[in-house]
């Protein structure tokens, strides 16, 4: 059984899980921190948060609304101390809300204000892989001055050539890379590379990819985050330059050797539109304040209009296929590819094949 380690912030560390195939019983470690990142004091980036619970565990989350957080759901879950998870298994009743505290400080250790958490929104299914998302409503209002919003997809497919490119920018406050001990600051690094998206024309999950895509609700990166990034944005690359981020994804886990975080896989905000869009209703009408246009208002331009996203702008012909509202796939569901064999090559091979040998490739959750 090829095992999969979830991966875990120094002081302040939540557990994360990864997928297992039938055929090979993957278990997996969620992630914590941006590896290789830089420090990130822009306030302007505080839409990415920082998030405590009651057991000093530490999870990255995306502000999309003044009072609404996105993160991973195992983030808000009880930590049994279970450092290994498969698709086999399935997610325990969230903590009670009281227990998570949200901060938009780059510095965990020194945020003078904590938003405590009121209500916290999970998927219907139990099952680990693609399930991996919740949002917490929390108690008030985060103020404009603080901090700005990010932009969830859900009211196009992320698949959308047209507005999505092949690129994310990532956030979190967890650690450099596996053996350090420095979680708890925020840290940024641009210009990852989606390796693989399930259902895309161009960026299928194939070859010895097809084994980190372990359900059609999850897409697949280059990684370079850690343990404490977990529950993490994905941000397109364009949007975030832009200064207009589209989350496209919060970050479950991915594989790591003892030196290294390797591809990271998040779980996809389109598939989970219907959960994102109610929460952000209600999140609204218990904050005063105005709904989203994102939760009524298609993002994609008409036939003839033009949509810019930074300098990059597109247009829809008559003849484009009209994309449907985000797709509503089987989130529970695990990849039952055998683990690939070894070769040099291309990126993807190097993500599979840099274990030492002897050494498994460990799949982390990233928190």
């Amino acid at each position: 059984m090829r095992r999969l380690p979830l991966l875990l912030a120094a002081v302040l560390a939540l557990p994360v899980v990864a997928c297992q195939s039938p055929q090979d019983e993957n278990e997996g470690r969620l992630e914590q921190d941006v590896e290789g990142g830089q420090l990130d004091t822009n306030n302007a980036n505080n839409f990415a948060v920082g998030i405590t619970s009651g057991t000093n565990a530490v999870c990255t989350g995306t502000l999309l609304a003044p009072n609404l957080v996105l993160t991973a759901r195992h983030c808000v879950v009880p930590d049994e101390g279970e450092q290994w998870v498969t698709c086999k298994t399935t997610f325990k009743a969230p903590l009670e809300p009281s227990a998570l505290k949200v901060t938009t400080s780059p510095n965990i250790y020194r945020a003078e204000q904590f938003y405590p958490a009121r209500k916290i929104f999970v998927p219907e299914g139990a099952s680990f892989c693609g399930n991996d998302l919740a949002l917490i409503l929390l108690e008030g209002n985060i103020p404009a001055s603080e901090a700005r919003l990010a932009v969830p997809v859900v009211q196009f497919d992320m698949t959308e050539s047209t507005l999505i490119g092949r690129q994310i920018a990532a956030l979190g406050y967890g650690l450099t890379n596996p053996s350090a001990k420095d979680s708890g600051f925020r840290r940024v690094r641009e210009n990852i590379g989606i390796l693989c998206v399930p259902g895309s024309r161009d960026q299928a999950c194939t070859g010895e990819l097809e084994d980190l895509a372990d359900s059609q609700a999850e897409f697949v990166t280059e990684g370079f985050v850690c343990s404490g990034d977990s529950g993490g944005g994905a941000f397109e690359q364009r949007s975030f330059a832009a200064g207009k981020p589209y989350v496209l994804g919060t970050l479950s886990r991915g594989p790591q050797t003892d030196e290294r975080c390797l591809a990271a896989i998040y779980t996809r905000t389109d598939m989970h539109a219907d959960l994102i869009v109610k929460a952000a209703l209600e999140a609204a009408l218990l904050g005063g304040y105005e709904v989203p246009a994102w939760t009524e208002q298609p993002l994609l331009p008409k036939v003839g209009e033009t949509h810019c996203v930074g300098d990059v702008c597109t247009s829809v012909s008559e003849t484009a296929p009209s994309p449907a509202r985000a797709g509503r796939a089987d989130a529970g569901g695990c990849a039952a590819a055998p683990v690939p064999a070894r070769r040099s090559g291309d990126l993807a091979t190097m993500l599979l094949g840099l274990a030492a040998v002897g050494t498994a490739l460990r799949r982390r959750a990233r928190r």
